[in-house]
């Protein structure tokens, strides 16, 4: 949505993020066969430029212009794409790591199930949302997952880690879910 990408480009703009990889990342890439990596809202880039640098060959997609941009020339193996993720395809058994952090979309969950090659690496970590957050618009439970939701949208994975737990995030707390599985 043209909407989606506005609000994300003045976001990039104006706000610092940072430039190292998720921890999450950084502790379980390597349980993923070498291949293609697709990252799901990859921001600024920094997990696809990590995992670039690891030898995999990613795609990095955004709704942000101006967060893909800055990542087109960064590395030969990091291949940046601005589209809109609510309504993007994945191209099915063609993945060994599908990342999907701080973003959310949960029309994705079958189509991530169906991208990743038997064998291959899911790490998936975003927000739930708490009695003590004001989620009272659908809009914003819509980016905010449940208690346990992601376990049990990936139950017939092999789950390899899987916490709830609050992060510290620019200089405030949010309470993520942390998901590594495999497709069996």
């Amino acid at each position: 949505m043209k909407q989606d990408r506005i609000k994300w480009n003045e976001k990039y703009l104006k706000e610092t993020y940072p430039l190292e990889p998720a921890g999450i990342v950084k502790e379980y890439h390597h349980l993923a066969p070498k291949g293609r990596v697709l990252d799901l809202g990859a921001g600024n880039g920094r997990n696809a430029l990590f995992l670039a640098k690891q030898g995999f060959d990613v795609i990095a997609v955004d709704v942000s212009d101006v967060a893909i941009t800055g990542l087109s020339g960064v590395h030969p193996r990091l291949h940046p794409l601005c589209h809109d993720l609510d309504d993007y395809d994945i191209p099915k058994e063609n993945f060994s790591l599908i990342l999907n952090v701080r973003f959310l979309n949960r029309r994705l969950f079958p189509h991530i199930c169906e991208g990743l090659i038997p064998g291959g690496l899911l790490i998936f970590e975003t927000f739930i949302n708490t009695p003590e957050k004001d989620c009272s618009q659908p809009s914003c439970r819509d980016h905010l997952l449940l208690e346990n939701e992601l376990l049990h949208a990936f139950l017939a994975f092999k789950i390899h880690f899987y916490q709830e737990k609050t992060h510290h995030r620019h200089k405030e707390y949010a309470y993520m879910a942390s998901l590594v599985a495999t497709k069996q």
